[in-house]
């Protein structure tokens, strides 16, 4: 297991903190305007972006160009003319992770990237003027919140190779839905004497704006900083240690939660902040300072880890400032069904009877959870058949005010959009009788060219879990056996067995089905007994029986089974309360919750959709039983 995925499993308190980064913010894949803000404008700003006195006549983008635009030459020339390389193969690097962080905000110290030799080498090469040098005084007057003898902005391309090509193993290849495109030969060498510090900050992405590659075929944009040390703490210098620390919004400082003490050669990696927080306070976790150097000079390089996205819509998407645990991507693999609702005084069998009232909502088990988690707070790519007819264009409009990404819906030309009519009993039964017409020519599309899309898409990082209802089986089949190659989580749904829904429900990590499948599937007769023979086919698993009103039983790998009665609620209508009950499993899931707490928070759901006259969620319904929180995310305990 490499350190990034070591660093994935730890739990980490998220903080309120002090925001020093670049102003902006994207609502459902859009730029919202905002007033152009003065780089100068930094004093008691939220969007501290550390600019000094010179800057405040300069705009961001003025500002941003002025500090980047004169480049130097490389410095490793000096290396290479003498053989100081160091030969391979290279040594192993240790790898020393940053605790305390959350899963998906990776951070590490790797000693000894660079050799003794290597680092001499490049402060000898150093430059003292000449293109892309800037001494102290003018840095000071373009930052203010660092104090240096001097900082040189050079390109150099084979440092940035040799860099890669060291580091192959502990970079992650895959983050916020990017594949790793390399690390940016864009260097910025920075001389510290004593009095010299960089004071609490996080780092912004560069550009501000993705840019496109066409030879990489995506768009680019950094996500991690590279820091590397080129002499050492204690030996050549005294203070100037790089210091991860808890600040708040009134202080300069805060306490320091991780100090790293470099040593010539040293590299530190860590995560870049998103740039456009959609909340004022947004929970920064790698704020951090250069301390003051007390004796000595230190002697330092800095540059990004660049990652390539498939498309722009997913590199705007991951530059929204979210707590990365409270808003995940998921891609949901469903049906969608219109759903005409008629409530009778009960369910005729050989008679008529009058209906009380008809209602048509976007319904269907896959669009039903898809829905939910959406309302809840995920970002959800919904994979799903609809027909190029009113119907599909209904649904499609109801998805897209939900902020969920449709760029794997399946239209099919000519074809229908699946409809049913549902008969909701108002007696205190509340039997329901569900009537639905699949069109032929809508289930036999063709259905490589979006699985293949959505395959991309999964490989590249951009999905944290996958849900399927287990009923669009050819579109669901192959991206769970990705998934589970990948080691993505799968919640999957299944209502009839047959051999693809059993191999489906072999696949599953978490694996929620009524208690009939459950022990259809174990061949069991008990359902606790179902639920721990299937549980504990496999490591890692988990495994949920629901009974509507009776509540449901799940387990995990290993452990006893737990039972969760369901709550006692004004039963409007059941329609679509199972589909809640996954979505709200899913998102404490993704949360990292245990069992019991998922199962917990998913009958919560649940009942608020059995108090919900449809088919479907609403946010009324989530919020008046207290499961969505003052940013409109679930409220999970």
């Amino acid at each position: 297991m490499s350190p990034w995925m070591r660093l994935r499993s730890c739990n980490g308190t998220l903080r309120s903190l002090r925001i020093h980064g670049i102003p902006g913010r994207f609502l459902q894949l859009r730029m919202v305007a905002e007033a152009p803000q003065r780089a100068g404008e930094h004093k008691d700003s939220v969007h501290n972006i550390g600019a000094g006195p010179g800057a405040k006549d300069m705009d961001l983008a003025a500002w941003s160009k002025l500090k980047n635009s004169d480049v130097g030459a490389p410095l490793s020339w000096r290396l290479t003319e003498i053989g100081a390389w160091r030969p391979n193969p290279q040594p192993k690097f240790e790898v020393e992770t940053v605790p305390g962080l959350s899963p998906g905000v990776p951070a590490a110290v790797v000693h000894g990237v660079l050799s003794e030799k290597e680092c001499q080498e490049l402060i000898a090469a150093f430059p003292s003027g000449g293109k892309g040098y800037m001494p102290g005084q003018r840095v000071a007057e373009l930052y203010r919140d660092r104090r240096v003898k001097s900082r040189s902005l050079v390109r150099d391309e084979l440092l940035a190779k040799i860099l890669q090509e060291r580091l192959q193993s502990v970079l992650p290849h895959n983050l916020d839905g990017g594949r790793l495109f390399g690390v940016n030969p864009n260097f910025r060498f920075v001389h510290y004497d004593t009095g010299g510090r960089h004071s609490t900050h996080i780092d912004g992405r560069e550009p501000v704006m993705p840019e496109q590659d066409e030879a990489g075929d995506g768009w680019v944009q950094s996500r991690m900083t590279l820091q590397i040390y080129l002499n050492s703490h204690g030996k050549d210098f005294r203070g100037g240690e790089f210091a991860i620390v808890d600040a708040d919004d009134s202080s300069e400082d805060g306490r320091v939660k991780h100090l790293i003490k470099p040593q010539a050669g040293d590299v530190v990696l860590f995560y870049q902040e998103r740039l456009n927080p959609p909340s004022e306070y947004p929970p920064y976790e790698l704020q951090h300072q250069a301390n003051d150097v007390t004796e000595g000079e230190k002697y330092a390089c800095r540059t990004m880890v660049d990652y390539i996205f498939p498309d722009q819509q997913t590199a705007h998407l991951s530059n929204v400032k979210d707590d990365y645990m409270s808003r995940r991507s998921v891609l949901a693999i469903g049906n969608t069904i219109m759903d005409t609702m008629l409530t009778v005084s009960h369910i005729p069998v050989d008679e008529k009877i009058s209906v009380k009232t008809k209602k048509t909502y976007v319904g269907g088990q896959g669009a039903n959870a898809a829905q939910a988690l959406a309302l809840l707070g995920a970002n959800v790519s919904f994979m799903t058949r609809l027909g190029d007819d009113p119907e599909g264009h209904t649904a499609m409009n109801a998805y897209e005010k939900l902020g969920m990404d449709l760029t794997h819906k399946v239209v099919v030309p000519g074809a229908h959009t699946s409809v049913a009519a549902v008969l909701v009993a108002t007696d205190k039964a509340h039997h329901r009788s569900c009537l639905i017409y699949d069109d032929p020519k809508l289930l036999g599309s063709p259905t490589s060219e979006p699985v293949d899309a959505a395959l991309h898409r999964l490989s590249s990082g951009h999905f944290d879990a996958v849900y399927t209802d287990g009923w669009q089986i050819d579109l669901a089949l192959p991206i769970a056996r990705a998934a589970k190659k990948l080691s993505v989580p799968i919640v999957a749904d299944i209502e009839a067995l047959t051999a693809e829904t059993r191999e489906l429900a072999d696949l599953a990590t978490v694996l929620i089905a009524g208690a009939s499948v459950i022990k259809a599937l174990a061949g069991q007769d008990d359902v606790r007994h179902a639920v721990l023979s299937l549980v504990n086919r496999c490591p890692g698993r988990v495994v949920v029986a629901t009974e509507g009103e009776g509540g449901s039983y799940g387990a995990a790998h290993g452990e006893e089974v737990i039972y969760v009665p369901a709550l006692e609620v004004d039963v409007q209508d059941t329609t679509g309360a199972g589909d809640s009950y996954h979505a709200g499993y899913m998102m404490a899931f993704l949360k990292g919750r245990s069992v019991a707490d998922c199962m917990s928070f998913a009958t919560k759901v649940a009942a608020a959709k059995c108090e919900t006259p449809g088919s479907s969620l609403t946010r009324d319904a989530l919020e008046r039983f207290g499961l969505l929180d003052g940013k409109q995310l679930a409220a999970i305990p």
